[in-house]
């Protein structure tokens, strides 16, 4: 039996490749039939065979760059994330610090007192009484601009660490009675007569003019 077990696994390759003749492989076929043993070495020589992949001698620099790269990646992303909110945040704080509207005549809430200076000459100041208005010197004397900004506190906040606004004022300087100060507002431009302490609009009156009661 050793010995025909013997010539029966030296055809059992090519038994297997389907390489025997017709009368080999019946032999074979006759002798599987009987013989767990050479049945058993044909199921293992039939198994497919796990490829072992070629080591790398390069393979422990390519893990290296592989690992290098992707922490430059990070340090990239972070990177542009840290500027992306830095523009965020400066973008906001300039739009928080100039950002600013004309605020309507009315709703400034401009009044007129008349003053003595310590030389004994008259004159007038005039003053907003509105909350977060300004009275904004413009191109020439006398000329201002009422304002308020859309986002005040973030104006003040950064007025105070960067004392920029020295023009932005909630009263102006006192002037005599011959002269006269033009404020221009959202809804009108207005000018305030020095000499008779009167109120007027430049330009197109607006709608029941006469009606309207002045700030005293």
């Amino acid at each position: 039996m050793k010995l025909e077990c013997d010539v029966i696994r030296d055809l059992l390759p090519l038994y297997a490749e389907k390489l025997a003749s017709p009368a080999s492989s019946a032999l074979v076929e006759q002798h599987l039939a009987a013989c767990p043993a050479c049945r058993a070495e044909l199921e293992r020589m039939e198994k497919p065979v796990p490829v072992q992949p070629e080591p790398q001698p390069d393979a422990p620099l390519k893990n290296i760059r592989s690992s290098l790269n992707r922490r430059r990646l990070r340090t990239m992303l972070c990177s542009f994330a840290a500027a992306l909110a830095l523009a965020a945040v400066c973008g906001f704080g300039w739009y928080g610090y100039t950002a600013c509207d004309r605020v309507s005549f009315f709703d400034a809430r401009l009044q007129a007192y008349y003053r003595q200076a310590e030389n004994g000459a008259n004159g007038w100041v005039l003053e907003t009484r509105a909350e977060d208005v300004y009275l904004k010197p413009t191109y020439a004397d006398g000329h201002y601009e009422v304002i308020r900004y859309r986002i005040p506190w973030v104006h003040d906040a950064l007025d105070k660490l960067l004392q920029k606004d020295t023009d932005l004022l909630r009263c102006t300087g006192w002037m005599r009675t011959d002269h006269s100060a033009v404020v221009d507002a959202a809804d009108m431009t207005v000018a305030f007569n020095g000499q008779d302490g009167t109120w007027y609009a430049l330009g197109s009156e607006p709608v029941a003019w006469d009606e309207v009661e002045w700030p005293e």
